[in-house]
């Protein structure tokens, strides 16, 4: 059996021990003596990897969050009404040209970033 050939199943073995120990990598590799690095990089070479979670159980990206634009339809009689963080409102007049309230806005995130 060539040298690669035996590294590689030697490999296997520990990926399918580890799994079926339940234990996260990090403490089944120290307990083992093996290099977590080549763990994951056997793992991912051998195909054992564990498949993604489904895209609805994916956490999102650590980061800033962006808005899309939002067109709301609503009476012009009526005041808008913001909804803040610890039960706060900011109600503001209907006639509030756009710009204003997206500088509005912009002040708002920045003072909670």
């Amino acid at each position: 059996m060539a040298k690669q050939t035996k590294t590689a199943e030697v490999w296997r073995e520990r990926v399918i021990a580890q799994q079926a120990s339940g234990q996260a990598v990090r403490a089944w590799c120290r307990q083992h003596g093996c290099p977590e690095h080549g763990f994951y990089w056997w793992r991912a070479k051998l195909g054992l990897s564990p498949r993604p979670a489904p895209a609805g159980r994916r956490r999102r990206p650590a980061g800033p969050v962006r808005f899309a634009e939002v067109v709301v339809e609503r009476p012009e009689a009526e005041p808008m009404v913001l909804r803040l963080g610890r039960g706060r409102e900011l109600v503001l007049p209907p006639s509030m040209p756009v710009t204003q309230l997206a500088e509005l806005l912009r002040a708002i995130e920045g003072a909670t970033s």
